[in-house]
Formats: structure tokens, C-alpha cells, sequence
């Protein structure tokens, strides 16, 4: 293994110990040795990849974030713009429930961003390049005469708040609604909106 495949490893490893500590503790409430302890290394080894905790934290952000939007990513590009639409709120909906951890992280650094400028500023970029991905598929859609025409940006970001609010309601309480029903109308509600 390459120096730079064992860098990348013990970092990925520092990395998913602090989502661990994240999800069992919250944003605010772990210490580096919780991180060091369950990463199964010293606090220097952690020290050693991430100069403090606010270092390690942009990581993890930044980590969650990339692994996100690979999933978004993957979505077919020579299929039409519904089928991608669809897929990705399929997508987006489905890591709520499959990861669900990375939401959960997600909301503990939302927390943060009226403290912590540089949080703020990494969440807006990431939110900015899901609005992007997504308003480049339904502005394909305007372009084909497939959706009505409008402001892609705009519907972008509501297909996301519908998306982080459907979500949030099902993180609060998992029985208030059938997720996957619920899922399967704000996609039915999505389409029927934009379709002309």
C-alpha cells in the first residue's frame, strides 16, 4: 500500500469514528479521545491528519457531503429529465433511511452555522452544488418542453426543502407517516407541478 493509500485510509478511518461520536454524542458533546478510542488510535495520531476538532469537523462535513453527492451523481444522464428528477429525489429520500447517520450529522452542524462562519459557508457551497445538479436536470426538462418553463434554480430548491422537510418530520418521529408513501406523493406532486 502506497504512503498516500495509507494517508487516505487513516484518515477515512479518524473520519468514520468521528461520525460515530457525532451520531452517539452530538456535534458539541465528544472530546478527541472518544474519537481516538473508538478509531482505535492515539489522540496524537488524530492530531497528527487534523491540526484541532474544528479541522476534523469540516472533514466530516465535507466526507458526508462528497459521499451524498456521489449517490446523487450516479444518476443516469442519458435517460429523460423525469426519470432522473425522480431518481433523485428516490436517492435523496433513501439516505435518509440507509444513512441515516449522515442526516443526523448534517443537523448537528446545521446547528452550528450562526457560530461557526466557516460551517455556514461549507453547507451553502455543498446545498449550492445540490440545487445546481438538480437545476440542471429540470432546466433540461424546460429545454425539451418536458417541464413548464420557469426558474430552474428556484424549483430546485424546492424539490430540496421538500425533500429536508419530509425528512426532519420522519427523523422527529418514524411512525407519524409511511415514509416510503409519503416519499412516492412528493414525487407524484414534484412531476405534476413541473410537467406541461
Amino acid at each position: 500500500m502506497s504512503r498516500f493509500d495509507l494517508v487516505a485510509e487513516r484518515k477515512n478511518q479518524i473520519i468514520k469514528a468521528t461520525i460515530d461520536c457525532i451520531t452517539r454524542y452530538g456535534y458539541s458533546h465528544f472530546s478527541m479521545q472518544d474519537v481516538a478510542q473508538i478509531a482505535n488510535v492515539s489522540k496524537g495520531i488524530i492530531h497528527y491528519y487534523f491540526l484541532n476538532k474544528e479541522d476534523l469537523m469540516m472533514a466530516v462535513l465535507n466526507y458526508v457531503s462528497e459521499e451524498i453527492e456521489g449517490m446523487l451523481i450516479s444518476t443516469e444522464a442519458n435517460v429523460s429529465p423525469i426519470a432522473r428528477l425522480s431518481n433523485v429525489i428516490w436517492v435523496c429520500s433513501s439516505i435518509v433511511q440507509n444513512k441515516k447517520e449522515y442526516y443526523c450529522i448534517n443537523i448537528d452542524f446545521w446547528t452550528q452555522i450562526n457560530q461557526k462562519e466557516k460551517v455556514r459557508e461549507e453547507i451553502s457551497a455543498h446545498y449550492s452544488k445540490f440545487r445546481h445538479m438538480i437545476a440542471g436536470i429540470v432546466q433540461q426538462g424546460i429545454d425539451q418542453g418536458i417541464f413548464r418553463k420557469g426558474d430552474a434554480l428556484q424549483y430546485a430548491s424546492m424539490v430540496l426543502a421538500l425533500i429536508d422537510g419530509t425528512a426532519l418530520q420522519w427523523l422527529f418521529d418514524e411512525h407519524v407517516f409511511n415514509y416510503t408513501e409519503l416519499i412516492k406523493n412528493c414525487e407524484e406532486a414534484v412531476l405534476t407541478f413541473l410537467k406541461v
